[in-house]
This record gives C-alpha cells, sequence and structure tokens, in this order.
C-alpha cells in the first residue's frame, strides 16, 4: 500500500471505531465524529440556505438527528460520511419546505475565511471574485450536479460513496459529475467571455 491508501485505511477504520462506540452509546465519541464532519456539512449546508445562522442551526439539527439515529446505523455498505450527507440533504430539503422559498448559495464574502495578516489584499480581491463566479455558476446547475460536486469535491467521497449517499448507481454519479464539471467549466468560460 502507498502511503497516502495506508492513511485513508487508518482514517476510516479510526471513523468505523468511533461509529461503533456512538453505536454503543458514547457521547464523546460521538462529539469526536462532530468534529470531523461539522465543518463539511456545514459548508455543505450554508451552500444552500440563506444565511450563516440559518445553516449553524441546520447543522446542528443534522447532528441531533444523526445522534438519535445512531443506534438504527447499520454500515452494509453505506460509510457514515454518506449516511450523515443522506441526513444534511433532506434537513435541507425540508427546510425548504417549511420555509416555502427556494434554495440559495451562500455569497462568497462569508464562504471564504479571512487571509491571513500577511496575504496581499489584491489576491483576496481575485480569490472572492472567483469564488462568486463560481457560486453564480453553480446556481445554474441542477441540485443534483451541485450535490455530486460537493460530495466529490468538498466531501472527497470516491465514486462508490458518493453513489450510495444520493442512492444512484456509480455510472450515474460518473454522468452527473461529467455534465456538472462540463456544464460549470462552460458556465464560467461564457462569464469570463464578458467579463
Amino acid at each position: 500500500m502507498t502511503g497516502s491508501t495506508w492513511e485513508i485505511v487508518l482514517a476510516d477504520r479510526h471513523i468505523d471505531r468511533l461509529v461503533a462506540r456512538s453505536i454503543a452509546g458514547d457521547p464523546r465519541a460521538f462529539g469526536r465524529l462532530y468534529d470531523e464532519y461539522a465543518d463539511r456539512v456545514f459548508a455543505f449546508v450554508r451552500g444552500r440556505v440563506g444565511s450563516t445562522e440559518d445553516a449553524e442551526d441546520l447543522t446542528a439539527s443534522v447532528f441531533l438527528k444523526a445522534w438519535e439515529a445512531i443506534g438504527g446505523y447499520d454500515d452494509r455498505g453505506l460509510p457514515f460520511g454518506a449516511w450523515l450527507f443522506r441526513i444534511a440533504r433532506n434537513a435541507v430539503i425540508d427546510s425548504y419546505r417549511r420555509s416555502a422559498r427556494a434554495p440559495q448559495l451562500s455569497s462568497a464574502d462569508e464562504a471564504v475565511e479571512m487571509p491571513d495578516e500577511n496575504a496581499v489584499v489584491e489576491d483576496e480581491v481575485f480569490v472572492r471574485l472567483d469564488l462568486e463566479k463560481i457560486r453564480e455558476a453553480m446556481e445554474s446547475l441542477t441540485e443534483e450536479q451541485r450535490s455530486v460536486l460537493m460530495l466529490r469535491f468538498i466531501w472527497s467521497l470516491d465514486l462508490q460513496e458518493s453513489a450510495q449517499a444520493l442512492g444512484k448507481t456509480e455510472g450515474a454519479v460518473k454522468a452527473l459529475q461529467h455534465r456538472a464539471v462540463r456544464s460549470l467549466a462552460r458556465l464560467l468560460a461564457e462569464e469570463n467571455d464578458h467579463g
């Protein structure tokens, strides 16, 4: 095994142990799972709701639902991260239904962490402009395409895990990802031509 493959195996085993302890009712183990996944859940939710406060509330709700349901979690080929993503996705859908408003992507200003003190201001401006262009382009994608991009590139799930999280075949996820990336590239190229 290569170094990076070995690290992934160790990380997976670590998560599996934390999940097993959580299923047994260990709140500290679940707290460690929270630490592992909270940023990714928040990023996913924040990309779909109108405000940081709503995203924080929804993220807390996702983990509360996960804690309440962890006793019934059974791996059966669905990794914990994919299971958690399903809970997050369902929570966002439920939130849309309750609020009766369309999903919104976050503003680039709130999605970007502030640079360190040594960063050049111009670089920050260009990064924010690029992120704003990506955010606007992603609004044109379908919900499924956005979800695939989030799973693959933000959550770092592999193809099989992404397929399981979305309840689709690997081939369907591959096709969705391919179309999403092509559409995003086309939209960004059009933006650059007009900008």
